[in-house]
């Protein structure tokens, strides 16, 4: 009796262990799936994207010699579009001017040969306009455009530049109240939807739309984690020591 007591407790150990394991993997699979969800919501309701800066973006290198370069590659007559009934605004105006600038940028980056192409990402590197917008997405739906060229596309640039860069000079900047676009009420101009800003406009959608599909990447890779874990532990559960027979 004493023996056959000690087997069945024997056995009953490796038991516990099992289930306890189990519990244990079970915790970590329910923190694993709301941490998941809790990403996936904050990301498709824009949290982090209030254009909110707490650390410096924009450097303080000179941007002229680059800009004197692409010039120089670019007949002067090049149209281009810009935005032509911005409202005039104390805080955003420049930064509006500087994210239509960065699309121009990239919609050149599409149909650019390869040196010109070299010298454009220069630029925007030298800006660090991709992080910049990346944390401040900004709505334009309101605006129209007029057709200029290149030369004073790329003279106003610097001037733009600078005058963003001197307002995020006191951490942290609140851009927040810039994120919708204000254009007059009454543009002067005639508006001008031209091949480029159709075309801004396709790019835009569609980074938006693999800025999307990489979200959503989340959701089957969560339940590979989640299966593959199940199978580990179904596989272990399996297992049960035999008692031993005297």
């Amino acid at each position: 009796m004493g023996l056959m007591g000690m087997n069945s407790s024997a056995a009953l150990s490796p038991k516990l262990e099992v289930m306890q394991e189990k519990i244990v993997v079970g915790k970590y699979l329910e923190i694993l799936a709301v941490s998941l969800l809790l990403l996936l919501c904050f990301t498709h309701s824009g949290f982090g994207e209030n254009c909110i800066f707490t650390e410096e973006l924009l450097p303080t290198t000179s941007i002229s010699s680059t800009i004197k370069k692409l010039k120089g590659l670019l007949l002067l007559d090049y149209p281009v579009s810009l935005p032509s009934n911005l409202k005039s605004d104390e805080l955003c105006f420049e930064l509006w001017q500087l994210h239509f600038i960065s699309r121009e940028l990239n919609r050149m980056l599409q149909v650019a040969g390869s040196e010109l192409r070299k010298n454009i990402s220069e630029l925007e590197t030298r800006m660090n306009l991709e992080d910049l917008f990346e944390d401040c997405k900004i709505e334009s739906d309101c605006v129209d455009f007029e057709r200029s060229n290149i030369s004073v596309f790329f003279d106003s640039i610097p001037k733009i530049f600078r005058a963003v860069r001197d307002k995020m000079e006191d951490l942290p900047k609140d851009f927040s109240s810039c994120t919708p676009i204000r254009c007059q009420p009454d543009s002067l101009s005639t508006p001008y939807v031209s091949y480029s800003s159709q075309m801004l406009n396709t790019i835009e959608a569609s980074k938006a739309a693999n800025h999307q599909r990489h979200h959503w990447l989340l959701i089957p890779i969560s339940l590979l984690v989640y299966l593959f874990i199940s199978v580990k532990c179904s596989s272990r559960s399996t297992f049960q020591p035999q008692p031993l027979q005297v």
